[in-house]
C-alpha cells in the first residue's frame, strides 16, 4: 500500500475522502475537552475560595497555564516519534484520548467536597491531558496527510476542513464547558470535557480501519527499506543520541524547576540568584533555571543544524523552510495565545458585561443564533457522514450520535437560561466563543479564496500576522481610558468583538496553511515527528504568552493596558513583514512545492 490513501478509494463527502470526516468528530470531542477546560482553568485558578476557586494571584495562574500551553504542545514530539516508529498513527492517537478522559476525570474528582486536600489530583489530571495530547495532536494531522497524494491540490482545502473540526469542538465546548463551570460547578465544567472525549475515543475506534494501512503501521525499519529510501535515511549517530540527552537533562531540569515553583507557589529547587547584571540602570538577578533554558536552546539549535547537513540538497532545503515556518510562527502564537490570559482577565475585569434595553435583547438573539446555527450545520455533516459509513461502522455512528444528542440537550438548556434570565450578563469565557465561531464561518470563504487567488505561503502569513497585529491594535485603543494599574473597568465589548474577529481572520491565513505546508514539505518517513517539532515551536509561543501576562500587570501600571497591548500591534507586524521579504528565497528552497 502507497504512503497515502488515494482520494479515489473512498466514497467522498463534500469532495472529500469519509475518512477526514471521522478525524473532524474526532478531533472536534479533543478540542471540546481541551478547549472548554482552557475556558475554565484561570477562571477557576484566580476565583475567591468562598467561590470555590483556588484564590491564586493573575501572576500565578498565569505562570500554570503557561507550563500547561507549552507541554500540551511539547509532548507531541514523543507521540509522533512513538507513531512513527512503534505503534503507527491510530494506535497512539486511540492511547492518546484514553489518556486525556482519565486526566479531566481526575480533574473533576479533585474539586469534590470530601475533606481532604485534593490538589495533587488536580495535578495529576493536567499531566494526564498532557500526556494524552502529546501523543493524540500530531497523530491526527498527520492521518489527514497520509489520505492525499503528496501534492494534491486538495490538501489545503482539507486541512481547512479539519480545521473547522478543530473549531466546531472549541466552541461547543467553551460555550457549554464555561456556562456550566462559572454558572452550576467547576467540577462539572471539567468532568463534562472528559466525558466528550471518551465519545471521540469510540467513534474514532470503531471506524479505525477506514484509515487504511498506512496510518496504522509504524514507518518501514531501514533494513526493510530500498536502497533509494536507505540512501536518503539520516539516522541519529551515538553522537547525535548523546548531544540530545544534554539538551534534554537542561530542558527537563528548567521545566521540572518551573513546575515546582507553580505547585509551590514560588520555591525553587535550582540556584535563583545565580549573579546579578547591570541593565537599564538596574541590577537584574539571573537564576539558573534560565541558564538551564539557554543551555538547552544552545545544545538543540546546534544538532539540528548538524543534522540539516547530512540531509541531500532538496530536503535539506525543505526542512530548512519548515523551520523557518515554524519560528515566525512563535510569533503569531505568542500574541494570539493572549486569548486564554490577559484578554481573559480584561473581558472579566475590564469589560462591561452587563446589557440592558435593547442591547441585552440584542445580545440574546446573537446568542441564540451562535448557538444553533453551528449546531445545525454539524448535525447536517452527520448526517451525510452516516449516510456514508453507518453500514460498515454502525457503531462509530452510534456513538457519534449519542454524544450529539446530549450536546443539543445541554445547548438548549443553556438557550433557555440565558433568554429567560431576569438580568443579562455576559459569562467571561462567552467571548472565547467568538474565535471558533468565526473560523466556522470564515473558513469555507477562505477554502475558496485560496482556489482563487494565489498565494505563497510566505505572502499568507504576512496576512496573518497583520491582521493579528491589527486586532492587538484594537485593543490597545479600546483600552486607551484605563488608568495605568487599575484593577477594573468598564470598557466596550465591540473592542474584544473586534480583536476576535482580526485574530480569527489571522489564524486562518496561518494556521492551517502552516499545517499543510509542514504535511508536504516534510518527507513521508518523518512525517509525524516533524508535526511533533511544529507543535514544540507552538509549545515555546504559549509559553512566552505566558511569559508576558506574568508580566502584564508590571506593565499596565507603568505604561497603561493600551500600551501592553501595542506590544503586541508591533512584534508581529514586524515579524510578517520580515516573513514577506524572505518570500522568495523560501519558495526556491520549496524546490517547486509552493506553486
Amino acid at each position: 500500500m502507497a504512503d497515502y490513501i488515494q482520494e479515489n478509494e473512498q466514497q467522498e463527502i463534500l469532495g472529500h475522502p469519509i475518512g477526514l470526516f471521522v478525524l473532524f468528530f474526532t478531533e472536534m470531542w479533543e478540542r471540546f475537552s481541551y478547549y472548554g477546560m482552557r475556558a475554565l482553568l484561570i477562571l477557576f485558578l484566580v476565583a475567591k475560595i468562598e467561590d470555590d476557586g483556588w484564590g491564586w494571584s493573575r501572576t500565578e495562574a498565569f505562570a500554570l497555564y503557561g507550563w500547561y500551553v507549552m507541554l500540551v504542545y511539547l509532548l507531541p514530539l514523543l507521540g509522533g516519534w512513538l507513531a512513527d516508529n512503534k505503534w503507527g498513527h491510530v494506535k497512539t492517537v486511540i492511547v492518546g484520548a484514553a489518556i486525556i478522559t482519565l486526566g479531566h476525570t481526575a480533574m473533576a474528582v479533585s474539586d469534590l467536597q470530601m475533606g481532604i486536600d485534593l490538589k495533587f489530583v488536580f495535578y495529576l489530571g493536567l499531566f494526564l491531558i498532557v500526556l494524552g495530547t502529546g501523543l493524540f495532536k500530531p497523530n491526527m494531522s498527520s492521518i489527514v496527510g497520509k489520505m492525499y497524494a503528496p501534492q494534491s491540490d486538495k490538501k489545503d482545502g482539507a486541512y481547512t476542513i479539519f480545521y473547522m473540526g478543530v473549531n466546531s469542538g472549541a466552541f461547543i465546548g467553551t460555550l457549554l464547558v464555561g456556562w456550566i463551570g462559572e454558572t452550576f460547578s467547576w467540577t462539572w465544567g471539567f468532568g463534562l470535557a472528559g466525558i466528550f472525549m471518551l465519545f471521540g475515543l469510540l467513534q474514532f475506534y470503531f471506524a479505525r480501519s477506514v484509515f487504511g494501512k498506512a496510518a496504522s503501521e509504524p514507518n518501514k525499519k531501514t533494513i526493510d527499506a530500498t536502497p533509494e529510501e536507505k540512501e536518503q535515511d539520516v539516522p541519529f549517530t551515538k553522537t547525535d543520541l548523546t548531544i540530545a540527552a544534554i539538551g534534554g537533562f537542561f530542558a527537563i531540569s528548567w521545566i521540572v524547576d518551573g513546575l515546582y515553583s507553580v505547585v509551590s507557589r514560588g520555591n525553587h529547587f535550582l540556584v535563583e540568584n545565580l549573579f546579578e547584571v547591570e541593565a537599564f540602570g538596574k541590577n537584574i538577578s539571573v537564576n539558573m533555571s534560565s541558564i538551564f533554558f539557554l543551555l538547552s536552546l544552545v545544545v538543540f539549535i546546534t544538532l539540528g543544524f548538524s543534522r540539516l547537513k547530512r540531509f541531500q540538497l532538496i530536503e535539506r532545503d525543505r526542512l530548512k523552510v519548515v523551520f523557518i515556518i515554524a519560528f515566525f510562527v512563535i510569533f503569531f502564537w505568542a500574541s494570539f495565545e493572549q486569548a486564554g490570559t490577559t484578554m481573559n482577565i480584561f473581558a472579566r475585569d475590564y469589560t462591561n458585561r452587563t446589557l440592558i434595553g435593547n442591547w441585552g435583547l440584542f445580545y440574546k438573539i446573537i446568542d441564540f443564533i451562535l448557538s444553533i446555527a453551528p449546531m445545525l450545520i454539524l448535525t447536517w455533516v452527520i448526517y451525510k457522514l452516516a449516510k456514508a459509513i453507518i453500514k460498515k461502522y454502525p457503531l462509530t455512528i452510534l456513538f457519534t450520535s449519542i454524544s450529539f444528542i446530549i450536546i443539543w440537550v445541554l445547548v438548549l438548556l443553556r438557550v433557555y437560561d440565558k433568554v429567560f434570565a431576569e438580568a443579562t450578563l455576559v459569562d467571561t469565557s462567552w467571548f472565547q466563543i467568538l474565535n471558533p465561531v468565526f473560523i466556522i464561518s470564515l473558513a469555507p470563504l477562505y477554502s475558496m479564496f485560496w482556489k482563487k487567488y494565489t498565494f505563497s505561503g510566505p505572502q499568507k502569513f504576512f496576512m496573518g500576522l497583520t491582521l493579528l497585529a491589527a486586532g492587538f491594535g484594537m485593543l490597545a485603543i479600546g483600552s486607551m481610558g484605563i488608568t495605568p494599574g487599575a484593577q477594573t473597568a468598564s470598557v466596550s465589548m465591540v473592542w474584544l468583538l473586534l480583536a476576535y474577529l482580526l485574530h480569527t481572520m489571522g489564524e486562518l491565513a496561518v494556521s492551517p496553511v502552516g499545517l499543510s505546508y509542514v504535511s508536504k514539505l516534510a518527507p513521508a518517513r518523518m512525517l509525524a515527528f516533524l508535526f511533533g517539532i511544529w507543535y514544540v515551536f507552538t509549545g515555546m509561543a504559549g509559553k512566552l504568552a505566558s511569559i508576558m501576562a506574568e508580566y502584564s500587570d508590571g506593565i499596565a501600571e507603568n505604561i497603561g493596558l493600551s500600551g501592553f497591548f501595542l506590544i503586541f500591534t508591533i512584534i508581529p507586524f514586524v515579524a510578517g513583514l520580515v516573513m514577506l521579504s524572505l518570500n522568495k528565497p523560501l519558495k526556491r528552497m520549496m524546490h517547486g512545492i509552493d506553486k
